[in-house]
């Protein structure tokens, strides 16, 4: 009797710290979810929602608890105007999930204790400014952690500290794929190609090199 009644005790103070934990999670969850809407509306995503939901839970339920408490969630998203929050695994779409995964990202550079970033192809289904602004955040991103990305897009390429050409060739009948540092000029022929100009082409050549020099000079502001 003494031992349930002790156990009943100790089941009581466990809800009561859950219920604490769930009051701050939501606390922080809102001011979140507001953070991460407004960087997807600068990712061109303007009609963009996102909202945290936490299942109930009772006292009973306390014998499920561990040190992060007893909080189920579920990410609710919507990327249309006049479409309802549904769970965010079921409806994002792959050009969406890239912007969504860089601006969760984004917010948590200054939080998360991870030395590498590594986006392969994030940048899939976008093109044009909001490829620019991609570019951007993986500059502000990189001023603390470092980012290797993988990209077929100009924007982003413009955007490196240090590009790579990525290549594979085909010898005696064995694939072979390999990595090559380029140094400036050779950037600009890359960018070139990626823009769908020809490395010789003077105009398209001057473009990438002015891509190169604008993305410099926004690297040297946000620094």
């Amino acid at each position: 009797a003494l031992l349930t009644e002790k156990s009943a005790g100790i089941r009581k103070k466990i809800y009561a710290v859950c219920r604490e934990i769930t009051a701050l999670r939501k606390k922080c969850g809102e001011e979140f979810c507001r953070r991460v809407t407004e960087e997807l509306k600068t990712l061109n995503i303007k009609s963009a929602k996102f909202e945290i939901h936490f299942n109930e839970y009772a006292e009973e339920d306390v014998v499920s608890a561990g040190a992060n408490g007893l909080d189920e969630i579920c990410f609710l998203f919507s990327a249309n105007a006049g479409e309802p929050l549904k769970p965010l695994g079921k409806i994002i779409s792959g050009g969406e999930m890239s912007r969504f995964m860089l601006a969760v990202k984004t917010q948590l550079s200054d939080v998360n204790e991870i030395s590498t970033y590594l986006f392969d192809e994030i940048d899939a289904g976008i093109s044009g400014k909001t490829a620019k602004v991609v570019g951007e955040k993986f500059a502000r991103i990189a001023k603390k952690t470092q980012i290797i990305a993988v990209s077929h897009l100009a924007q982003i390429a413009a955007m490196s500290d240090k590009e790579f050409l990525i290549e594979k060739s085909e010898e005696e009948g064995k694939t072979y794929t390999r990595v090559r540092a380029l140094d400036d000029g050779e950037k600009s022929k890359e960018i070139v190609r990626l823009l769908g100009g020809e490395e010789n082409e003077e105009f398209a050549l001057k473009h990438a090199e002015e891509l190169v020099r604008q993305a410099k000079q926004y690297k040297e502001a946000i620094n």
